[in-house]
């Protein structure tokens, strides 16, 4: 989130709820982190309009398990990948916004992972806390380091809530849509991003793998 948008919802009397790596949010309109107590909100106008901005779909790497060689014919892993982070269903949002479901809906349709017509339960269920990590190990058919990664794909975005009277409320909301299952070989070069962060934590840096291709 921009800092001249994180200023202005700090000042802000409204709501928050939580979030993982986009920081630990709560409040009333949107779901509440446990224990907290929730501010007194404006009540949100019904035909209202947003303006989204700052949009991005990010590939967020989430686990990555510790290097396994697998001589001639492969074999199965048996490494776990562990986790490294969370991705949280989240809104933050100043006085006056809608509830957290309708923003995320409106998100969900603005970028185009969800169908105004869809069961979008998944999408705007705050407070999930995205994928869990695949428990499955792969079976690499040939020789070599191998490591095994976890990833999702994030849907993030600032917005503008405008009322006809004018009165506007602005707040930032994330989701996620696409949880990731990824294999990688240390000595094997990659055009993948997320493999390549991966590769740097378990092969190294000076990996082949960790090295753009």
């Amino acid at each position: 989130m921009g800092f001249a948008l994180a200023a202005l919802l700090a000042g802000a009397v409204g709501c928050t709820s939580g979030s993982g790596d986009a920081g630990k949010k709560s409040d009333s309109t949107t779901a509440g982190t446990k224990g907290a107590q929730p501010a007194v909100a404006d009540k949100a106008c019904a035909n209202g309009t947003y303006t989204w901005i700052n949009i991005e779909k990010p590939t967020r790497l989430l686990g990555v398990s510790d290097v396994e060689t697998l001589g001639k014919g492969g074999g199965t892993l048996k490494h776990k990948v562990r986790r490294l982070a969370t991705v949280r269903i989240a809104v933050q949002a100043g006085s006056g916004a809608p509830a957290a479901k309708a923003i995320l809906t409106s998100l969900g349709e603005k970028t185009g992972v969800t169908d105004p017509d869809s069961d979008v339960g998944a999408f705007t269920k705050v407070g999930g806390t995205g994928p869990e990590l695949n428990d499955g190990s792969s079976a690499p058919h040939g020789a070599g380091r191998f490591v095994q990664y976890a990833a999702a794909r994030v849907v993030e975005a600032d917005f503008r809530y405008t009322c006809p009277g004018g009165r506007t409320a602005i707040g930032h909301a994330e989701s996620w849509t696409v949880s990731i299952d990824g294999l990688l070989e240390c000595a094997t070069r990659t055009g993948n991003a997320t493999a390549r962060e991966a590769a740097r934590l378990s092969c190294g840096a000076d990996s082949v793998a960790a090295k753009a291709a």
